[in-house]
């Protein structure tokens, strides 16, 4: 039976996810092989420089970052980050040499970025000739040393044209880049749902006719989402939101205790999302700047009805 590596880390949530769906499909399809999960923060939290002076994981550095909305100065430390790994790149290939000697398979997939270079070089260097693919979780990636990486033999899956020809500018060819029709995601978002939205949202206890918004901002929320439900509470336009604090519990907690004018429903983290989205007319992810009460109502008049097609208002 062949095995097969999925190396992911907790950073965001996407990750996991993507990992989770993956191992799961695989299952579904009965093939012969046996498909691991290896978290990566585990494997090498020796040379966690982060942890040793703060005491916290890097991906946990990340998600507070996330739950925070510290988004000003993050290409900045994106790339501090970056420098990090590579002053400690011979000893990560190390630690991840002697992770493949004891653990082998046939094939390594990663769901993660930044540290692709060091993952490919310590597994063709245990296991010369064995495939190394990686999937891209974002729309594209953000060189350079974020997704791919110029080294031979890198298989990339990506679910955007626009990644594909970021591989491609990089000096990858066409049989090593696979292009999908989009994000990895879960099977239960593929499964075919009759339910009715509107009886969606009266379990929500929302109103049925009223246009409905999803905020979502990853499996850690951000209190992004706190400003941008005071937004649109003051510009009082008929919207109402569900807003998906994930395990940012603090998060729900300030949604809770505060009394909104429009209808609202917080929930944490869920393993439902799909569910929820189909209670809603269309997702925020991100709000950028502030609306009057005119764009707003333009950017509400141009959503269909139950169908999810607004991602980002900016």
């Amino acid at each position: 039976m062949k095995k097969v590596h999925i190396l992911f880390h907790d950073a965001g949530g996407g990750h996991r996810n993507a990992a989770v769906a993956l191992q799961t499909v695989l299952t579904q399809q009965h093939r012969p092989w046996q498909v691991e999960l290896v978290q990566f923060q585990e494997l090498t939290d020796k040379l966690d420089v982060l942890r040793r002076l703060t005491g916290i994981r890097i991906q946990e550095q990340y998600n507070v970052i996330l739950q925070n909305g510290w988004t000003l100065g993050a290409t900045t430390l994106l790339r501090v980050l970056q420098a990090t790994i590579r002053l400690f790149h011979n000893p990560l290939v190390g630690l991840l040499e002697d992770f493949w000697r004891k653990n082998p398979a046939d094939l390594l997939i990663s769901v993660i970025p930044h540290f692709n270079r060091e993952i490919h070089e310590s597994w063709d260097n245990v296991c010369p000739g064995r495939p190394f693919v990686t999937i891209i979780t974002d729309l594209a990636d953000f060189p350079p040393h974020f997704w791919i990486e110029p080294i031979k033999d890198q298989y990339i899956i990506a679910g955007t044209q626009r990644a594909v020809e970021q591989a491609k500018a990089i000096g990858h060819d066409d049989a090593h880049i696979f292009a999908t029709s989009g994000m990895i995601l879960r099977p239960d978002f593929y499964v075919p749902d009759n339910s009715d939205p509107l009886a969606l949202r009266a379990e929500l206890g929302l109103k049925p006719d009223l246009p409905t918004a999803i905020v979502l901002f990853g499996g850690h929320g951000s209190k992004v989402m706190f400003d941008i439900t005071e937004q649109l509470d003051a510009a009082n336009v008929p919207v109402q939101l569900i807003l998906i604090c994930g395990r940012n519990e603090q998060l729900a907690a300030k949604f809770r205790a505060r009394k909104w004018r429009m209808p609202v429903n917080v929930i944490g983290f869920t393993k439902e999302i799909h569910k929820w989205m189909r209670a809603a007319d269309f997702l925020i992810e991100n709000l950028r700047r502030r609306f009057n009460e005119d764009e707003l109502l333009r950017v509400l008049s141009e959503v269909p009805v139950q169908v999810i097609g607004l991602y980002e208002l900016a």
